[in-house]
């Protein structure tokens, strides 16, 4: 699958915005809309156990990460809509549950001392190399959701040089 990047989306968001709030809503629920499927595909592909540990509370620097849950993990994926400076991406899919984040994730950057190793040796034998959920769902339903987004894009466009021209 290839990425597409469209530039000028965030300053044609933000131009929308102030010029016609609620077309900036309309814009943002389309996008919601588009990007559904993929979304309740990520939250369906959350088992409900990993490995038997993550059922206990863990913290880490007084930041409780564990213990994992189905729920909270379907709960945490969202889609974000950010035209701050500091995203690259205006449009994302992120999961919010630490624990899912860990499970999903954890091995990218290899594990951190034995107890660690063990945990992402133990999480890639059984569930594969990183990322294990959101990435490989989102490839399933993510050439509709890129074709929609950029069919959102070029009707913001038109919005935009329509509102320009008057």
């Amino acid at each position: 699958m290839t990425t597409i990047k469209v530039f000028g989306v965030k300053e044609a968001l933000k131009e929308i915005n102030g010029i016609d709030r609620q077309l900036r809503k309309d814009i943002n629920a389309k996008a919601k809309d588009i990007a559904k499927p993929a979304v309740d595909g990520i939250k369906n592909a959350y088992p409900p156990q990993y490995l038997s540990g993550m059922a206990r509370p863990w913290s880490q620097k007084g930041r409780q990460l564990f213990p994992y849950q189905q729920s909270a993990a379907r709960k945490g994926v969202q889609l974000k809509i950010d035209t701050s400076k500091k995203n690259v991406s205006v449009i994302r899919i992120q999961q919010m549950n630490p624990a899912a984040a860990i499970v999903d994730m954890a091995g990218k950057q290899g594990g951190r001392g034995a107890q660690g190793g063990r945990f992402v040796a133990a999480l890639k034998m059984m569930f594969g190399e990183p990322s294990r959920v959101m990435w490989p769902e989102y490839e399933k339903r993510g050439t509709d959701v890129e074709r929609g987004m950029l069919n959102v894009v070029e009707d913001l466009m038109t919005q935009l040089n329509k509102n320009l021209v008057q």
